[in-house]
């Protein structure tokens, strides 16, 4: 009683959001005070000190549960949901579980900043924009569904060259967006009809199925240019090289009019290859408790392997890469006095299925033995997780 007194005193505070939790935690208090009336302890019977667990199904357990994920990670995805095609019209309800999964930020501690040309700009000064955003945007890419994941751009050209392509993989359940931004730095040359050529090396695993072309690329300016990609579902999904040739009709125009100087003609500009991995359909998924998530996964496969690699950190980093896990529990980091080394790893798989792995390794006679165990709510899912190591 004494606390509802000071609780109500707080109702006319001058903050909202003061008054919004302190009407929750009296609504909360009064029901459990209902639920769970006091009755006085036994004479001999010691507070110790210690808190009791939340009974399930109480209120307060929910209400003042820790969030799942940070506030800021919290805006992201609910900035996402907003602009996924068609969930501000559906009547489903909005939950943790239900809203889009947003990767965490892989920014290194020790820089900073993001280069813009050749300024360099504190990461808290630039506008953080979701890439799949621009996806949306265009109704013939839209219509293809939810986007799992975008990867970082990824070179294909040098900086210095007279036309600068970055390309950014969009993943989702059936297809893969490929986002050219090209640069067109000639001087007295505009770029119409610009898009990228590729090939496949897995030419079962992906079809080219529609391309949407950039025009009016002036000297200086970047546009985008697209490329759909239908995967095969039914091929294993392994990792694809794919050649890259950038098709344009370059045309001379006039410095200060932009006027055109003449008819263009068709250009044709090497690219370097892109690669799209098996783990660019996995997501690095922060957990905090990995043990009762691990203990909580239903399925299971588990296999060894044989590595020819001479240290434990290497094989460290490329299981990391190569699955495109995150770390848990400080395991990403070796310790260099013990003999063998356990990893344990967490991601979301472009089918939206939470994995967790295992690793143990433990170099034997100039081998690097890995003994790791998948988990998954699907085995089928942790199965094509295991069956990218090879």
């Amino acid at each position: 009683e004494s606390l509802l007194i000071l609780l109500e005193k707080c109702q006319v505070d001058e903050d909202e959001e003061t008054r919004d939790r302190v009407t929750s935690g009296i609504k909360v208090l009064r029901q459990a005070m209902m639920d769970h009336p006091y009755v006085d302890p036994p004479e001999d019977d010691r507070y110790t000190g210690k808190l009791e667990k939340a009974v399930p199904g109480d209120i307060a357990a929910h209400i003042y549960a820790p969030l799942p994920v940070s506030f800021d990670h919290l805006q992201r995805q609910l900035n996402a949901y907003k602009a996924s095609p068609g969930e501000m019209e559906s009547d489903d309800p909005v939950a943790f579980d239900t809203l889009p999964f947003v990767e965490e930020d892989q920014i290194a501690e020790s820089n900073n900043t993001t280069s813009l040309g050749d300024t360099m700009i504190p990461f808290a000064q630039v506008k953080r924009v979701d890439p799949a955003q621009v996806i949306y945007e265009i109704p013939e890419l839209s219509a293809l569904g939810k986007i799992f994941r975008s990867t970082s751009p990824v070179a294909l050209t040098e900086s210095e060259t007279e036309y600068v392509v970055h390309c950014t993989k969009h993943i989702f359940q059936e297809y893969v967006v490929l986002q050219f931004m090209i640069q067109n730095t000639v001087e007295g040359q505009r770029l119409d009809s610009v898009s990228v050529a590729v090939i496949a090396s897995e030419e079962d695993l992906y079809e080219p199925v529609g391309e949407i072309a950039a025009t009016e690329i002036c000297c200086g300016d970047t546009k985008s240019c697209f490329t759909v990609l239908q995967r095969n579902g039914e091929q294993t999904l392994v990792g694809c090289t794919f050649g890259c040739e950038l098709q344009f009709l370059a045309v001379d125009v006039d410095e200060d009019t932009n006027e055109e100087l003449g008819e263009g003609f068709e250009e044709e500009y090497a690219l370097e290859n892109l690669e799209i991995p098996t783990s660019d359909f996995m997501a690095k998924l922060k957990i905090s408790d990995f043990r009762t998530s691990w203990d909580n996964m239903p399925a299971q496969v588990m296999k060894k392997f044989g590595l020819e690699i001479e240290t434990i950190h290497e094989a460290v980093e490329n299981l990391v890469s190569y699955l495109g896990m995150d770390p848990c529990d400080g395991t990403g980091i070796v310790n260099p006095h013990k003999r063998g080394h356990l990893l344990h790893l967490s991601g979301m798989h472009y089918t939206g299925q939470r994995v967790l792995a295992r690793a143990q390794l433990v170099p034997t006679n100039g081998i690097m033995m890995l003994r790791i165990a998948i988990r998954s709510t699907e085995e089928k899912v942790a199965q094509s997780v295991l069956d990218c190591i090879h």
